[in-house]
């Protein structure tokens, strides 16, 4: 399945490709793309590709059944991407292991070609976004919610549906939390927004049901008649209200178990410009 997905791509390229165009390969769907545009279209065509998740340590990617597949395919590329030096060392580790091709300075010689491998760390547009803080919306919206949040510490989670987010990990931590500093029930709020993703799928539905579940069951534990400690948005929210949230959170509480580069931190960095505020960031993040 995964093959013939790729390969339809294959062909919907080539029904537009002219001689002199680059071809850009995007994230792990496609992974055995460059290796069949490389065929077709021969060396002279120019073939970059981008990870946008982490690339395992050897030892994890060997455990994969079709692990020379994959990276055969990759080496179609002329340049492949990755957000951190960690994951190009993995790469790099994984082709020299498994393949026997040895590299040097981030350079794979391979089918009499020169393969450039590099991490091309993925940033936020700060002017853009810092210009937008200063809209009228923003500074209405931002008002709105101070007065919402009024006398409460705020902890914003921001995140798309995703088993690699960690987010019942959260949700446990902060209830732990409540259970071992009760001097700060009724003070602080946990703003939990998750952005709805793959909601076809049976491992994201469990997960949703999960989430619901201890949101439910830390509120109903801990809520007096004036004090939720978790405000739950399972929604798309305008950027304007999630610049807002940015504004007045006091913390962001940015978990992944894995994640490949993360920009919520980056953006709840670059929203703070009063200087104020934490940002918590978990080591499986390449952010951090």
């Amino acid at each position: 399945a995964y093959k013939r997905v790729n390969e339809l791509y294959l062909k919907a390229v080539l029904e537009v490709y002219k001689p002199g165009d680059i071809i850009w390969v995007h994230d792990y769907h496609l992974m055995l793309l460059p290796e069949m545009l490389r065929r077709e279209l021969g060396d002279n065509a120019s073939i970059g590709f981008f990870l946008h998740i982490p690339f395992p340590s050897s030892e994890i990617f060997k455990m994969l059944p079709w692990r020379n597949e994959i990276l055969q395919g990759l080496l179609g590329a002329d340049l492949i991407g990755f957000h951190t030096y960690d994951y190009v060392r993995h790469f790099l580790n994984s082709v020299r292991r498994l393949l026997g091709i040895e590299n040097a300075l981030g350079r794979i010689y391979f089918d009499c070609r020169v393969i450039l491998v590099d991490a091309f760390p993925l940033g936020i547009d700060f002017e853009h976004f810092t210009r937008i803080l200063a809209e009228e919306r923003v500074k209405k919206k931002v008002k709105e919610y101070r007065e919402a949040f009024k006398n409460l510490y705020v902890i914003l989670s921001l995140d798309r549906l995703d088993y690699t987010k960690g987010i019942p990990q959260r949700l446990k931590a902060y209830e732990l939390f409540l259970a071992k500093y009760p001097n700060y029930r009724g003070k602080v709020v946990l703003v939990l927004v998750i952005s709805p993703s793959r909601t076809s799928v049976k491992e994201y539905t469990e997960l949703k049901r999960e989430i619901d579940e201890l949101v439910g069951k830390i509120n109903g534990k801990y809520s007096t008649l004036n004090w939720n400690p978790i405000v739950y948005m399972y929604k798309y929210i305008p950027f304007e209200d999630l610049l807002a949230l940015y504004q007045i959170a006091d913390v962001a509480l940015v978990t992944p178990l894995w994640d490949g580069m993360n920009l919520v931190s980056k953006e709840y960095v670059a929203a703070k410009t009063d200087g104020r505020g934490s940002l918590i960031l978990s080591e499986g993040a390449g952010a951090a």
